[in-house]
């Protein structure tokens, strides 16, 4: 399934944002990629959004960089320095019982073929940069001064439905003006991105999804961390997602350090 070192204070948030647009820029390398088509209904490109051209595309340039390393430390398909793990060749979706493969856990849209799978997740996280640059936009926030909540953005895209990471400008927006700061904003601003239009928190139910995992009694994880709160309660709904975006953005924010690291 899925995986997640605060940033130590506010006084090296910009310097570790440059950092980062600096490291993406040496590390970018060159791969070979076998293009793929996106799978249908997926509705990744708006024809009103405008292209983006800007630095942050360095962030997913290739399979290496370290976007893409954040994404795949967050799915559990590799570790921080970008090793492989178990998971990345193959494995079933506890929320969906889909199989996922590659570095973004593709939902079987490659089939079996790894280099397909990749492919078809770098392409498709490279469909919505421009989105997701103008909905932070439309927030008043510019995504080239927030990297790590860009990429947190970027994981949410790939994770869940476009509702999700289409709200999480606004939210993130919302974060900072309560005073909120580095990754405990990122928490929030995930967390509230999941509530429908309704105002009610949704990640799944019973049967599917992220909700089904809390409310199985066989991830003690979550359960043992859930049992003071009513099962579908908006606390309990709220604090299931928060186990696994803390986790997520945890190894967003270790890979993201290591790579401003090893640029210094």
């Amino acid at each position: 399934m899925r995986r997640q070192s605060w940033l130590q204070n506010n006084s090296h948030w910009d310097f570790l944002n440059f950092a980062v647009l600096f490291g993406c820029c040496l590390i970018a390398l060159s791969e070979p990629v076998i293009k793929i088509g996106s799978a249908a209904g997926d509705n990744i490109v708006e024809a009103f959004t405008p292209a983006y051209k800007g630095n942050l595309n360095n962030l997913f340039a290739n399979n290496s960089s370290p976007g893409v390393i954040a994404i795949c430390a967050a799915e559990g398909n590799c570790d921080p320095d970008g090793k492989k793990t178990s998971l990345y060749y193959g494995h079933i979706d506890d929320g969906n019982r889909k199989v996922n493969r590659g570095w973004c856990s593709d939902q079987g849209r490659g089939g079996k073929n790894l280099a397909n799978a990749d492919a078809g997740c770098l392409s498709r996280t490279q469909s919505r940069i421009s989105r997701l640059v103008q909905r932070m936009r439309v927030a008043k926030v510019e995504p080239e001064q927030h990297i790590e909540a860009f990429v947190n953005a970027s994981d949410l895209w790939n994770q869940a439905s476009p509702r999700v990471s289409d709200a999480f400008g606004k939210n993130y927006a919302e974060a900072l003006k309560k005073g909120l700061k580095n990754k405990e904003a990122i928490l929030w601003a995930r967390v509230e991105s999941f509530r429908k239009s309704d105002g009610e928190l949704e990640a799944g139910n019973s049967n599917f999804g992220l909700f089904s995992i809390c409310a199985n009694h066989r991830n003690t994880f979550y359960t043992t961390r859930l049992r003071q709160y009513p099962m579908w309660s908006e606390r309990w709904r709220w604090n299931c997602i928060a186990l696994d975006q803390r986790r997520r953005l945890e190894e967003i924010n270790i890979v993201l350090t290591r790579f401003i690291k090893n640029s210094s």
